[in-house]
């Protein structure tokens, strides 16, 4: 029988390269999950399945790619989704699922715009249409920390205030934190926290460790290999790498070169916290060092300084 390789036996070691893409690049996502090819159709329906269990009556049964003629900002920077689906469940209902893979400001706001397109878009032109509107899902795979508490997936509908009840089903968003996901996993793990841990950790492994080793995620594999690239796929795969590896270095020789001048505007800016809270009187030093991030040094002397300014 052949031995069960265990999770620190299946991590690529320094120097090797992991033969699966990272699926938080919007080109191996669309690949692994193209609703458009019955393999990858499957992978995405199993996916929806295990992330939405608890918000969906019934389990999906059937995905296609929804045309969206244009968002209703008339803006194309805001359209962002990776895919726009129309699902079926397995008795016969249908839903809208929007989902979105990409690091975004202004967060909360823009998957509330998005829900709202969704729903506005299903009106159809004529006077016969009565509202009748579908369910609607914007799930968000966020690679940051988004929410300040250690829950990884947050769940949020429209609810009745004093009830807690759902109040209507048109509004239901999913937002994942893969931030958040350890870097530990089990066979009697739930299918939702080996997603998880598939979705952040899949290109730091070189195979399927035990635990995961389930039919869905062999067959997810073989569908985010890199060798399965095109060459304008690899590419331009590559290239996702090669932009960010060159923001960084700009980045961190701004900072070199402008270290000065950043530290400078960021001590102003802490002395002015610091001088209003002074001059309100109420504070200690200590929760003044506290809010404005000066050391407790600096605002006795700032204190001693304006006072100084008063008395003259």
């Amino acid at each position: 029988m052949k031995k069960r390789k265990s999770l620190k036996d299946c991590i690529v070691k320094p120097g090797e390269k992991s033969p699966f893409a990272n699926l938080l690049v919007d080109l191996a996502f669309k690949k692994a999950f193209d609703p458009d090819k019955p393999t990858s159709r499957e992978n995405l329906i199993n996916l929806l399945n295990d992330l939405l269990a608890p918000q969906l009556k019934h389990p999906i049964k059937n995905v296609w790619t929804r045309n969206v003629a244009k968002n209703l900002s008339g803006s194309k920077a805001s359209r962002t989704a990776i895919f726009d689906l129309h699902c079926e469940d397995d008795a016969g209902e249908l839903i809208e699922i929007e989902v979105q893979i990409r690091k975004l400001d202004n967060f909360l706001n823009r998957l509330a715009f998005y829900a709202s397109e969704m729903v506005a878009n299903q009106a159809e032109p004529g006077d016969d249409w009565d509202y009748t509107i579908k369910p609607t899902y914007v799930i968000a795979i966020a690679r940051h920390k988004m929410f300040n508490d250690n829950r990884i997936v947050h769940r949020a509908t429209v609810t009745d205030l004093e009830t807690n009840e759902k109040f209507m089903d048109s509004y239901n968003f999913t937002v994942v934190e893969l931030a958040k996901v350890p870097f530990f996993i089990e066979s009697k793990s739930d299918s939702l926290s080996k997603w998880l841990f598939f979705f952040r950790y899949l290109n730091r492994l070189k195979e399927l460790p035990s635990a995961i080793n389930e039919r869905k995620f062999r067959q997810l594999t073989e569908s985010s290999k890199v060798s399965k690239f095109t060459k304008e796929e690899f590419e331009a795969y590559q290239k996702v790498f090669h932009e960010k590896w060159d923001h960084n270095v700009l980045r961190r020789s701004f900072f070199e070169e402008f270290a000065d001048d950043v530290n400078a505007k960021i001590d102003e800016r802490a002395r002015e916290i610091a001088k209003r809270l002074i001059a309100n009187g109420k504070l200690p030093n200590e929760d003044i060092a506290e809010c404005s991030g000066l050391s407790i040094e600096d605002v006795v002397v700032l204190r001693s300084q304006m006072c100084d300014v008063d008395q003259k």
